[in-house]
């Protein structure tokens, strides 16, 4: 019997060991930062798999040519930690265990090295973003005929608009649980999709041992000079911070944003719901990819905005019932008893989201909403994009007459959205468009969230709003159940 001793692992070993008894479970998904354990965490659950089990795995990187400085250096590792060495026979690309069990590695130079590997318990996709999506659909395809098979993939979040989340975590609902055990770090997370088919892991550096040390201090290393670099990328480089050490999605390109002074680093944080102040609700009319609405509050001081909450509802969802439905869901949740106010694009008198001809797309929230007596909070006609842009950005750099603005770091589409929606050579917001691979429909991947905001500043900041467009000073605004209507 072979024994291993639980000084060999880090904590995502035992997740995932854990995962695999559950034979229902087809997919698992592991990203986050650098230095998290995540690809010989994988290798090591394949090489004792092999071992104990007879299981055979198939590995794959996207370039055959850096498989033996990757994914070779790797499983070398994992059986050097486990001490497990002498029961493999090392070949080139390759490992035969002494039970007939096999590791195989290859490069994936077309999708054709996807198929023929039914008689695989395991397929391990490292770095999982270099592949193509029709790549990963066949092997999804191709995996079948003994029970519990899984595929294993791996990858750093760096590209927003990497198809591994748009195509792969975006169209897929995931929720937290505990199932399968906990990660150390509090911003990672284990979820499981509502088919129960796939698990999605994100996990960062704090969750290595061997960088951090283990808890008792009796095992692992605390690596002093990684983790300063690490926490260095903080004010130096907030982006390559975010990917390489948070384990969260990025962009790869700066430049040509339309919010131009939004900051991550500064202007996210905890900023819960306030059961003592008004909730505004501000929509855009729009369907594809998502239908949008953010939850605004305004601090006591009539001058600290923040959007504490988001919704985007997908296809078939993204209609104003299935939205009243879920925007009640959150204020019921709260226990909201303050004012509601809606909000957003004036002119919403297209048919994207309605249910019945002739009623806008307010008349109809107002009246899913009715149990909280919702008020009409709308501009005659929206403002215009390159002055309200303006504005939102004077706000962002210098807290324009007071103003001051902040996301919960909970609303990570909105965030995205903000830092991705660039402008067009008008300084308007640009209106390019995509093609969903799989539905054929086009739209545009960012904008709603930054119009969102556009519109509830100039809504809610009025009379600033037009001081701003003179120069000048404003006069105080009122909020709560003494809002005023008279400028809509």
């Amino acid at each position: 019997m072979v024994t291993f001793r639980k000084k060999y692992f880090n904590p995502l070993y035992f997740i995932l060991n854990e995962i695999i008894k559950d034979k229902s479970i087809r997919t698992v998904l592991v990203y986050g930062g650098k230095s998290s354990s995540k690809t010989v965490s994988i290798v090591q659950l394949i090489s004792k798999e092999a071992l104990v089990k007879g299981s055979s795995t198939i590995a794959f990187r996207k370039e055959s040519a850096i498989i033996k400085t990757t994914l070779k250096k790797s499983f070398n590792l994992a059986l050097d930690t486990m001490f497990i060495a002498p029961a493999f026979t090392k070949y080139d690309l390759s490992y035969k265990c002494s039970n007939g069990a096999e590791i195989i590695m290859k490069g994936l130079d077309s999708e054709e090295k996807a198929k023929g590997i039914e008689s695989y318990k395991y397929v391990y996709l490292d770095e999982l973003n270099h592949f193509e999506y029709l790549e990963y659909e066949q092997f999804e395809l191709s995996l079948r005929g003994i029970e519990g098979q899984k595929i294993f993939a791996s990858w750093n979040p760096v590209d927003e608009n990497s198809w591994v989340k748009t195509e792969l975590v975006d169209k897929n609902t995931f929720t937290n649980t505990d199932k399968f055990g906990t990660l150390p770090c509090p911003d990672s997370f284990i979820q499981i999709s509502d088919d129960r088919g796939t698990v999605l892991i994100r996990t960062t550096y704090l969750d290595n041992y061997w960088i951090v040390g283990s808890p008792c201090g009796t095992y692992g290393y605390r690596d002093e000079n990684l983790i300063a670099k690490y926490e260095a990328l903080r004010t130096k480089n907030y982006n390559s911070y975010k990917v390489n050490v948070l384990g969260e999605w990025g962009k790869t390109t700066f430049g040509g944003e339309f919010l131009k002074q939004w900051r991550s680093e500064k202007h996210t944080g905890l900023h819960p719901y306030n059961p003592k102040l008004a909730v505004h609700l501000i929509f855009d009319e729009n369907v594809n990819p998502y239908f949008p609405c953010g939850f605004f509050q305004v601090e006591d001081d009539n001058k600290s905005a923040r959007m504490v909450h988001a919704i985007a509802l997908r296809n078939p969802d993204n209609t104003t019932k299935a939205m009243g439905r879920e925007i009640i869901r959150k204020l019921r949740s709260w226990g909201h008893e303050e004012a509601v106010y809606i909000g957003g694009d004036a002119t919403s008198q297209k048919d994207d989201v309605k249910q019945e001809k002739g009623h806008d797309l307010f008349r109809l929230m107002m009246n899913e909403l009715v149990d909280f007596k919702p008020r009409r909070a709308v501009l005659k006609s929206n403002p215009s994009v390159r002055v309200s842009a303006d504005f939102l950005n004077e706000i962002l750099e210098n807290q324009y007459l007071g103003i001051n603005y902040s996301v919960d770091k909970s609303c990570r589409l909105v965030i995205a959205d903000y830092e991705n929606t660039k402008e067009d050579k008008n300084g308007k917001v640009d209106k390019k468009t995509v093609t969903d691979p799989a539905t054929k429909v086009s739209y545009q991947p960012y904008g709603h969230f930054v119009d969102i905001t556009r519109y509830f500043f100039v809504q809610t900041f009025y009379n600033e709003y037009i001081q701003y467009q003179k120069g000048g000073v404003a006069a105080p605004i009122k909020l709560g159940r003494n809002y005023s209507k008279n400028n809509y």
